[in-house]
């Protein structure tokens, strides 16, 4: 049976810790390397999907289909299995992510973690415990339901992309049709960051192209604004998060599945840097002449 060690206010990167089951002690459903100093909620590291019973391979399908790729590991004597992830503990599950004392078996845990810092795994799970079924629950970082202003701006506007904030970062939320998105599963995704600068304002503008057909692919984009207080934090997030997450959503405006593609350090920079010329140029335009309203459906105009 595991032990506990005192609670340490001091957490460092690459430190080993476990969810554990509150009520049964020396129980645990996985566990991980930190991978920012300060914090244990986010964790590199594995997750147990064979308990109670062997994981559903509906759900690896899908997984496969959010993320691409996956990889499970056999964690236990009796061959139960976890799968290597990314992995975002809710906060009011944070009492229960625990150290243990540091023997053979943990130092031979962090050891096999390692690697994952350099090669991170592709899927990123969000846990929380449930008190009432007595397990660790998983969810992808999505919004389930939209928020009732983005329903109504698709409900006017028709199919479109837009970006969100959640509590697990931004989130691009892409509206199409079902069959659109049925073929969007396993196909690859390109991206772009530019600057528009119209007349009357600069577009902070993200373009997407999902290679359903190759010669052909499916196109999102989506525009934000660097003066407006909202749309300019949105900015400041996306210019540190290492994935973009893009949520589908069909015709009936319901979550299909996400697709998380690599957002590196090259494109931070060059995010930070449009938003710093798209300020200048803001500045520099006369107050009477600023719209940004004006400039996106002037752009979107011109590029029908």
């Amino acid at each position: 049976m595991l032990e506990r060690e005192p609670h340490k206010e001091k957490i460092g990167k690459g430190e080993l810790y476990f969810l554990r089951h509150p009520e049964t002690e020396g129980i645990i459903a996985g566990y991980g390397l930190t991978v920012q100093d300060g914090r244990k909620d986010l964790l590199v590291g594995l997750v147990m999907v064979d308990r109670p019973k062997p994981v559903d391979p509906k759900w690896l399908e899908e997984i496969e289909i959010t993320f691409g790729d996956y990889q499970l590991a056999v964690m236990t004597a009796s061959g139960e299995r976890g799968i290597f992830c990314q992995i975002q503990v809710e906060p009011d599950s944070l009492p229960y992510v625990s150290q243990f004392p540091i023997g053979e078996k943990t130092a031979a845990i962090e050891a096999s973690l390692k690697p994952l810092f350099e090669e991170p795994p592709k899927p990123v799970l969000n846990l929380r415990w449930n008190a009432e079924t007595k397990l660790w629950h998983s969810h992808f970082p999505t919004l389930a339901d939209l928020p009732t202003e983005i329903r109504e701006v698709f409900e006017q506007f028709g199919e479109g992309c837009l970006a969100a904030e959640t509590n697990v970062g931004v989130v691009h939320i892409c509206h199409t049709s079902d069959a659109d998105i049925q073929g969007f599963a396993g196909k690859p995704v390109w991206y772009q960051w530019q600057l528009i600068e119209m007349p009357t304002a600069p577009l902070i503008r993200l373009e997407i192209a999902i290679f359903d057909q190759p010669n052909n692919p499916f196109r999102f984009e989506s525009f934000l604004n660097v003066v407006e207080e909202d749309q300019a934090r949105i900015l400041s997030q996306l210019a540190y998060q290492d994935k973009l997450h893009l949520a589908f959503y069909g015709d009936d405006l319901q979550y299909r599945f996400t697709k998380s593609v690599v957002h590196d350090e090259q494109q931070w920079q060059q995010l930070d840097e449009l938003v710093e010329q798209a300020a200048r140029y803001w500045a520099a335009l006369p107050p009477s002449q600023r719209d940004f309203d004006r400039a996106k459906s002037e752009f979107i105009r011109r590029s029908q």
